[in-house]
């Protein structure tokens, strides 16, 4: 089988967009560090790039992570705090309340993501991580009538997958 010059060219179309769209990962970098009412550097809170040691590390999990607790009374004092990485965080981006205790959770998938205070929503995802809901099939409504709804990330998936095929024929 040989490739004409349109196959070749449709070949490297194919292999640039590959490129643009599966970044090269040698390892997500993470803030690391911790901080609770008795220990820890409290540069880990409002500058991690400053605390002493090794404050950035190189992750091999798929998110950077902050969680924050404080305390309810007295209201808002601080009681953990914890930068780090994980692979499946119990929560991606919510906040859970005890009786005791409010916890801040934050997770995010960009270098050196989780540079926040854990307050706010970082809302940081990147790539397929981004609203991770929105890569799956619901059964729905599609223009008045019942349907599946198809996330564009799998048409895409589907465009390139056409054209590398067109590409072999």
């Amino acid at each position: 089988m040989s490739l004409s010059g349109i196959g070749i060219a449709g070949l490297w179309l194919t292999m640039a967009l590959l490129g643009a769209i599966v970044p090269h990962v040698d390892g997500l970098r993470c803030y690391a560090c911790s901080l609770t009412t008795t220990s820890g550097d409290r540069r880990c809170l409002t500058d991690p790039a400053a605390v002493e040691g090794q404050s950035i590390v190189t992750c091999k999990y798929k998110y950077c992570t902050i969680q924050r607790q404080e305390l309810l009374d007295p209201p808002g004092k601080l009681n953990t705090f914890l930068r780090g990485c994980d692979e499946n965080p119990l929560y991606l981006d919510d906040v859970v309340e005890d009786s005791t205790f409010r916890g801040y959770y934050r997770a995010c998938s960009t270098d050196l993501c989780n540079s926040g205070d854990g307050l706010q929503s970082g809302n940081q995802l990147s790539g397929l991580d981004a609203g991770a809901s929105e890569n799956l099939l619901v059964p729905g409504m599609l223009n008045g009538t019942p349907g599946w709804r198809i996330p564009l990330s799998a048409l895409a998936t589907v465009f390139v997958a056409s054209v590398w095929n067109s590409v072999l024929r």
